[in-house]
């Protein structure tokens, strides 16, 4: 087991400037929110004052968007229209949930742009298809950006 690695008080105030609450942060920061705290407690704004991770709590969860708050109205809640102009990050999303969302509001079309390859698989009905970034950046969903694309298309274009 590789050993925990520690933060340092520039790289939790980057974080902090970065993010609106304590758990982002440490999703920012790539660390576990238990590491996050334990790191964040060490460290003070200034002589004597409160710690980094007093100063950040964000219990009213003001500025994060409400249908990130619960996961059980979730799908239902948001617009990919917002993660296709970019008023929403994508990376608040599983791939798989904006793909489906993109396909059920019709944004993209369920076949392959280049050759039209729509036929369904037998054992689970889906169309076996990849989402392709032009731009190669997995965050960017502007429609001239994605397409999906069959196997066959996806590996000749690598």
């Amino acid at each position: 087991m590789s050993k925990p690695k520690p933060l340092t008080k520039e790289q939790i105030q980057l974080a902090m400037r970065q993010t609106k609450s304590n758990k982002a942060a440490a999703r920012y920061l790539n660390v576990s929110y238990i590491h996050y705290k334990m790191w964040a407690k060490r460290y003070h704004e200034f002589e004597g004052g409160r710690s980094l991770f007093e100063v950040h709590k964000n219990q009213a969860g003001k500025g994060i968007p409400k249908f990130l708050a619960g996961t059980a109205n979730r799908q239902s809640q948001w617009n990919v229209l917002d993660v296709i102009e970019g008023r929403i990050a994508a990376t608040h999303f599983k791939p798989e949930e904006i793909k489906k969302k993109m396909i059920d509001d019709g944004y993209l079309k369920e076949e392959c742009s280049m050759c039209g390859f729509h036929e369904r698989r037998v054992n689970d009905y889906k169309i076996p298809l990849i989402l392709n970034f032009k731009d190669n950046n997995p965050n960017h969903y502007n429609l001239g950006n994605i397409r999906f694309l069959c196997l066959f298309k996806y590996w000749r274009h690598i």
